[in-house]
């Protein structure tokens, strides 16, 4: 008898350093996959003939693209995949053994659950630990399993897309990942497969260790340009509804973005990068026009702003206008 079909999707822009590793967990699983389909993005560092050269038992799909964007790489393998499932490896990432015997068994136990997802650990540019089950730490309040429209307006879903396997009807129901994104296209994703109906299972332990260096796409200037495509979306898709007293741009999506404006401001200001500085806190400005805010954090938004004129007196300044360690 055979068993579920499951395609893994590998997505690759110039990850030829970590790519056979990648490849190789996907090899070693309890739960092999049906196929495995890697889509090189564009890449320039030869990443396409290392994956050609990796020899498995396990039929291999190579596609070519020009440089779009993760988010268009996963959707040109979703166009192509035989499997019920989808299960999205980033190039840089590795699964353990169990991650897909772990994570179908709930697809398979309930059609109507949509996708299934796991905790992460997270190693460095090398490969070495440096967290064991880092969804706790990144938020110990997120909720897992997502249930509430509310929670997962207000701050980031941290749902890894290599940490999720997806019903492959559910994923292009939806339309698949926005390929206008790279950078919050899980959030989006999902978001939409919510409202959509379909529900959703979290495994609870750390299934796939995940690599976080500077050449991520976490770090990219694509984030930014996501970030802001993803908030715009999120306020015409939930615009407040005083009828319902349902504020969601005011007292959810705004505040979020706001925070992200600030952490991003805090993080180049201890770096000296000024001009950074000025792009978060522009950032921050417009979000908290959007929200209720306190009139002292108000204040402070306005000091930064003023200031930022003359950085070396300001970074003596800057850690007077904090509330409890946070700018906010």
């Amino acid at each position: 008898m055979s068993g579920p079909s499951v395609s893994a999707i590998v997505p690759v822009f110039n990850g030829a350093e970590y790519l056979r590793d990648s490849i190789d967990s996907a090899a070693a699983q309890t739960l092999l996959p049906t196929e495995i389909i890697i889509v090189d993005d564009g890449s320039s560092d030869g990443s396409i003939a290392l994956a050609e050269s990796i020899k498995t038992t396990i039929t291999k799909r190579l596609l070519r693209q020009n440089n779009r964007g993760q988010s268009a790489a996963r959707n040109l393998a979703a166009s192509v995949a035989t499997g019920s499932y989808l299960a999205f490896l980033d190039h840089d990432d590795i699964w353990y053994p169990r991650h897909l015997e772990r994570l179908i068994a709930p697809l398979e136990a309930d059609p109507a659950v949509g996708w299934a997802y796991s905790d992460i650990d997270e190693m460095d540019h090398d490969g070495r630990m440096v967290h064991v089950g880092l969804l706790r730490t990144l938020n110990p309040r997120a909720e897992h399993p997502k249930a509430s429209i509310y929670n997962m307006l207000s701050g980031d879903m941290f749902i890894f897309p290599s940490a999720a396997v997806v019903r492959r009807s559910a994923f292009l129901a939806v339309g698949g990942f926005d390929e206008r994104l790279s950078g919050y296209e899980d959030d989006d994703l999902f978001l939409r497969m919510f409202r959509a109906g379909w529900q959703n299972t979290f495994v609870d332990e750390p299934l796939v260790r995940y690599r976080r260096h500077l050449s991520s796409s976490a770090f990219s200037s694509r984030m930014w340009t996501s970030r802001e495509i993803y908030a715009q979306k999120l306020m015409e898709a939930f615009p407040d509804d005083p009828e319902l007293v349902r504020f969601f741009v005011r007292d959810l999506i705004a505040p979020r973005f706001y925070r992200c404006g600030v952490d991003e401001y805090l993080r180049h200001l201890a770096r000296g990068r000024w001009d950074l500085c000025l792009l978060a806190l522009d950032v921050a400005r417009r979000y908290a026009a959007r929200c209720r805010m306190p009139a002292r954090r108000r204040l402070r938004l306005w000091l930064a702003f003023s200031l930022m004129a003359y950085p070396s007196f300001f970074a003596r300044l800057y850690p007077l206008l904090r509330d409890d360690g946070r700018f906010r």
